[in-house]
């Protein structure tokens, strides 16, 4: 379905500044999510770290190594430790992925994205306090953020259901999911200002202010649904209407759990997930600290270098979702083809990456490109499994992401713990070559399998409730178009109740009443 001109649509399409505000939360969302992975860097006491880390002699660096203006840290947490705290946002992220994808559906989406990240703005002015108490009130603290922000991504699967027609999905979804590479790229050079001039405290109260300001411009400009939004062309509107009409229920459905879970294509999606944010997390989360520790380098650098490969990726989704749906509108390419490459490039690409820091080690240009390469090509998962929900169940779009990105939260989680538990103490080359290659052949056996099992066609389930109630209907215009043998049925012989199943009524007069229960061919019925 072509859609309408930009004139017709008030020249800035109301379902693109949906995606904009979305992609606004994302960047908060994840500003909140990531800022202790470099602030941690500022927090801990200098000779922490640097006491185990043989890089410096072995590499032989020019000792460019400048940290007299970082402050020193207060706090003396070894790797094990740093790492249970920067992971530890997984163990509650995980709880409330399921719940807020179904909840979005059912209540909406606006509601659950911006509820959720109002209460993990509140939590975060907390991480001060309980950093100071002892690091376990500091990990609680980090479980409940998770808690909070578990629900953002699934709602944001909810959103795209309702308001992104099929063929611009893609450049929605990255225009949206974009905003956590966004997120990165602003929190650590942000952070690393903060802390530089107010501490490293600042940085928890300044962005969770920041975020707050944003919660209330989400819920003055996005509603639910195309329907309810009151300031949108109606001629944006009927599209959209008219180009989900084929695929999206009005009402919200049962989940038909035994199908979607017998499903090998949302498989495809769940394991594409977990190998994905075991590599991804193990970057994200632990490179701040590789990039102290073995490249010597300081927090300002530090934050430069850890932020700008998420520029890469950045740039590189967005190319990436605008060829997909090209290819896709002019039926070059089908949705599975699509998903499918952007998918192998977005895998098979950061492992090739990890696999050859190993050649680089004390290269510390060649080094950063390899991270900056590898984390930019990790943006094609945006037009590969991470929108495929939708593609295939976009009645159950929210909920189904609920289930993979909950699963996909367990690597999340015991990736970073295994990194601490890697390099606790023995900061050297070989242990963090172990790190790489246990996430280089994580993204190589996930890429296959999502390969040989993914697809981009809409699934017979996701229908269940439309062809549920077409079965009831049928056998109604059945019943009365070919009545029993010798008998004529009352025309209220069966009747259809709101739910889709038949009335107390019907039963009672197609089975016990006596002018036509006589001549029902189930024995079992017929009185004696």
């Amino acid at each position: 379905m072509e859609p309408p001109t930009l004139k017709e649509q008030g020249y800035v399409p109301k379902r693109y500044i949906v995606a904009i505000m979305a992609f606004l939360g994302m960047v908060f969302n994840y500003m909140l999510r990531v800022n202790m992975n470099l602030t941690i860097v500022a927090m801990v006491s200098s000779h922490t770290n640097n006491t185990t880390s043989p890089a410096q002699s072995q590499c032989n660096y020019e000792d460019n190594y400048d940290n007299s203006s970082d402050t020193d840290g207060e706090f003396e947490w070894d790797e094990w430790t740093q790492s249970l705290i920067t992971s530890s946002f997984f163990v509650g992220y995980l709880w409330t992925q399921i719940p807020g994808g179904r909840l979005a559906e059912l209540v909406g989406a606006r509601l659950v994205f911006g509820g959720a990240l109002v209460t993990a703005s509140c939590i975060t002015f907390f991480i001060p306090l309980a950093a100071r108490s002892s690091s376990g009130a500091l990990i609680a603290v980090r479980v409940l953020l998770g808690l909070s922000e578990g629900a953002t991504f699934p709602s944001t699967h909810a959103l795209l259901a309702t308001w992104a027609p099929p063929l611009e999905r893609s450049v929605l979804s990255t225009i949206i999911y974009a905003g956590s590479q966004a997120g990165t790229i602003v929190a650590f050079p942000l952070s690393a200002a903060i802390i530089d001039g107010l501490g490293w405290e600042a940085v928890f109260y300044i962005e969770a202010c920041m975020t707050l300001v944003w919660c209330l411009a989400w819920f003055l400009v996005v509603a639910d649904t195309p329907d309810k939004d009151t300031h949108m062309t109606q001629v944006e509107k009927d599209y959209i209407t008219a180009s989900l009409a084929d695929s999206k229920d009005k009402k919200t459905s049962p989940v038909p759990w035994r199908s979607a879970l017998t499903s090998l294509p949302f498989w495809a999606i769940l394991v594409a997930g977990l190998g994905n944010n075991w590599g991804f997390y193990t970057l994200l989360t632990d490179l701040p600290l590789y990039i102290k520790n073995m490249l010597h380098q300081d927090i300002k650098s530090n934050a430069v270098l850890s932020g700008l490969p998420y520029l890469g990726m950045w740039i590189f989704s967005l190319v990436v979702s605008l060829t997909g749906d090209t290819l896709r509108k002019k039926a070059i390419l089908s949705t599975q083809t699509v998903r499918k490459v952007a998918n192998t490039i977005g895998h098979i690409g950061p492992a090739v990456c990890l696999l050859c820091l190993s050649l680089v080690e004390c290269d510390r240009g060649a080094t950063i490109a390899l991270f900056f390469i590898a984390i930019s090509l990790q943006g094609g998962i945006y037009t590969g499994f991470m929108v495929n929900h939708v593609d295939i169940a976009p009645n159950f779009a929210g909920t189904l992401f609920g289930i993979t990105n909950g699963a996909a939260t367990i690597p999340s989680f015991i990736a970073p713990v295994t990194v601490g538990a890697l390099t606790n103490n023995k900061q050297t080359f070989g242990q963090w070559r172990k790190v790489f290659y246990i996430s280089a052949g994580l993204y190589i056996a996930d890429a296959i399998f999502y390969l040989v099992f993914a697809s981009g066609k809409e699934q017979e389930w996701n229908k269940v409730t439309e062809t549920s109630k077409n079965t009831v209907k049928d056998a109604i215009e059945d019943s009365r178009s070919h009545p029993a043998v010798g008998k004529t049925p009352p025309a209220t012989a069966l009747k259809e109740c709101n739910n889709g199943t038949l009335t107390t009524e019907a039963y009672d007069t197609y089975v016990v009443d006596t002018s036509f229960h006589n001549t029902f061919h189930n024995k079992a019925f017929q009185e004696d």
